[in-house]
């Protein structure tokens, strides 16, 4: 493992005070789902962009820091799961889908620098440090629900990319360029996958799931289709 001012649909709900249920640990070691799919490789940039809305550049900041979110949470949760009772399936799928959540920074980052846009993390993309201060107490809050139980941390990832989804799915709504329609379209399809990574565990543990932050009958027909190649 590696060691803005608008408030995203993650932002508010947990802020608001959505809550996660405090169940009891999962037990034993079966295997995991082995992989996620990688996010494949958007589109380049063009070589004549036009300028972007300040909506597009809002939503274009903001991403590159939510990705980030989720890539730090996955690769702390998996840490402290790792330290506390080995390598059990929690571990095995946040540490896969922290490496995916990278490529989906990389990507864009790939964005900001197509318009030139700043960067608003730090070079070392330093785990936990974000700008908007929002960003770093929702950090804290969902390690801190994570750390809870084996089942809590599935359920952190589930809602992450719940979330990301509605996110990405409003990015493109707002974006009127095809390159980061793209992007996005690419991101969110990696995010469906790791959707399907965390509750499919979820389920295999419970029986069953219940959608936190978008509609069942969304998160069921995600759950119910197979893994995405992304492009691939």
């Amino acid at each position: 493992m590696r060691k803005r001012p608008i408030k995203s649909t993650l932002i508010a709900l947990t802020i608001a005070g959505l809550g996660l249920s405090i169940l009891t640990a999962c037990g034993g070691t079966s295997a995991a789902p082995a992989h996620t799919s990688p996010t494949a490789s958007a589109a380049p940039c063009p070589g004549v962009v036009s300028p972007l809305t300040q909506a597009e550049i809002d939503k274009a900041l903001f991403m590159r820091e939510e990705e980030k979110l989720a890539r730090d949470v996955y690769d702390e949760l998996a840490a402290y799961w790792l330290a506390q009772v080995g390598t059990v399936p929690v571990v095995t799928i946040a540490d896969n889908i922290s490496d995916s959540e990278q490529q989906h920074m990389d990507s864009m980052k790939a964005v900001l620098d197509c318009y030139g846009l700043p960067d608003p993390v730090d070079a070392a993309e330093t785990p936990g440090v974000f700008i908007a201060p929002e960003l770093g107490q929702l950090y804290a809050t969902l390690v801190a629900q994570g750390r809870l139980s084996q089942l809590d941390a599935l359920k952190v990832g589930a809602l992450i990319e719940e979330v990301d989804i509605a996110d990405l799915q409003a990015s493109i709504e707002i974006s009127q360029q095809a390159y980061t329609d793209a992007v996005y379209a690419s991101l969110m399809c990696g995010s469906r996958n790791h959707m399907r990574a965390f509750v499919g565990q979820i389920i295999k543990t419970e029986g069953s799931y219940t959608a936190q932050a978008i509609d069942q009958a969304t998160v069921d027909a995600i759950v119910n289709s197979p893994m995405e190649n992304c492009g691939r």
